[in-house]
């Protein structure tokens, strides 16, 4: 028996020393068949890992002799990249395109903005007389419903919906007339 084929049939019983050596024959060249289709590192080094993972499983049943060795591997890897590209596209991006699209979290010069807009508002509406103010912060900072704002305050809802509404009609027209001032 050669060394080949003790090697092949060290293989199919699954010896880890004789599946290192094959990791180390295979691992560049199957990297590198990857690397030539699709030119992304990450996923040849996911495909190469699968082949071998595949390889291990196919070995006891592979027919053939020790010199189809080298066949069966790229069989297999071809498979995996058949597999791979079948997939719903969805699993497959564009790294450029992962680029382009915003992060959907405000950036800090609009947090920082949204802040300042909020510190204003607040330091407005504490200048209020006090249902007003005390209507508009359970409603728009403790974001009470109409109906639990109401019942906080012991008073009917259409008189907690007028004071919203001209709550909000006067800080519009306190904050606008701010504005025009800067």
């Amino acid at each position: 028996m050669s060394d080949q084929e003790s090697f092949l049939s060290r293989l199919r019983k699954g010896e880890p020393d004789a599946c290192e050596l094959l990791i180390e024959q295979f691992e560049d060249p199957l990297f590198r068949f990857f690397v030539c289709d699709h030119r992304d590192y990450h996923l040849a080094q996911e495909q190469t890992a699968e082949t071998f993972a595949q390889l291990i499983c196919a070995l006891p049943k592979m027919k053939g002799h020790d010199d189809q060795l080298r066949a069966f591997v790229f069989s297999i890897a071809r498979h995996v990249r058949f597999r791979y590209w079948r997939q719903p596209s969805i699993s497959r991006c564009n790294v450029e395109l992962v680029k382009s699209v915003s992060d959907p979290q405000p950036s800090p010069e609009h947090q920082l903005a949204d802040r300042e807009q909020l510190e204003r508002i607040l330091e407005v509406i504490s200048q209020f007389d006090s249902p007003l103010r005390d209507i508009l912060i359970l409603r728009f900072v403790e974001e009470l419903s109409v109906n639990e704002v109401a019942s906080a305050m012991a008073l009917p809802v259409g008189t907690v919906k007028s004071h919203i509404h001209r709550g909000i009609a006067k800080l519009k027209m306190i904050l606008s007339d701010s504005e025009c001032k800067t």
